[in-house]
């Protein structure tokens, strides 16, 4: 999420998961990427490291992402439909029978990306293949001195509109397949192990009618204390 605060395809789309020259000259547009979720720093030793999640799903058109993410065994599932050309979130969250969902726009997403501060993008000449795509590497450098830097790792070879708007690295105009976010002092470290080509079911960016609306208020401050849950 992106912060994303912050998880499939049709029979015989194509894996990519290789270096071919022809694939890496390809684009697609549509489609789903899976990252793997790490914790820089976490104590595996902690109580709760055991309900931290492993991985995210990420389904996408050009104009429109859907990110899912489920903690806790599935008991603490997070969704987040983003329309790109409209510039608004859908921001769901669903633990022990409280399902909470806050339509989130632009003015919203500080009080989101509050553990940052204001990131300067330092842009470099350093080059990856990562789950099959060839990536350059930009440096996220922080105006607060706890805050350490993050390395942005973003392709150019999937067509989505302003896929990073909404949280602290707008400014990369490339799609993020390596990178770190920080919620609620919780580091997470999020590296695309397999990206799938193919069309992605229209429901997936329907509105959800089970949820209770609320406030992006009283959603940043149930998700904090969720995150806090996690931080034992």
């Amino acid at each position: 999420m992106t912060n994303r605060f912050l998880i499939l395809a049709p029979a015989g789309a194509l894996l990519l998961s290789g270096c071919n020259t022809n694939l890496l000259q390809s684009r697609i547009s549509e489609g789903t990427i899976e990252y793997a979720l790490s914790f820089p720093g976490y104590d595996p030793n902690g109580l709760m490291a055991g309900m931290l999640p492993e991985k995210t799903m990420l389904s996408f058109t050009e104009e429109k992402q859907v990110a899912e993410v489920s903690a806790g065994m599935g008991l603490f599932r997070t969704t987040m439909q983003v329309d790109n050309e409209a510039r608004f979130m859908d921001y769901h969250m669903s633990m022990m029978g409280k399902r909470l969902v806050s339509h989130l726009k632009p003015r919203d997403m500080d009080l989101f990306n509050s553990d940052y501060g204001k990131p300067t993008i330092l842009y470099t000449e350093d080059i990856d293949t990562i789950a099959g795509y060839p990536c350059r590497k930009a440096l996220a450098v922080f105006n607060r001195l706890e805050q350490p830097e993050i390395e942005l790792w973003y392709t150019d070879r999937i067509s989505m509109n302003e896929p990073n708007w909404f949280g602290p690295f707008a400014e990369i105009k490339g799609v993020l397949l390596r990178y770190d976010v920080v919620q609620n002092g919780i580091r997470m470290h999020l590296e695309a192990q397999r990206i799938t080509p193919g069309k992605v079911d229209e429901v997936k960016f329907q509105p959800k009618g089970d949820f209770q609306a609320v406030s992006a208020d009283v959603l940043h401050f149930e998700l904090g204390e969720v995150m806090g849950t996690f931080s034992m």
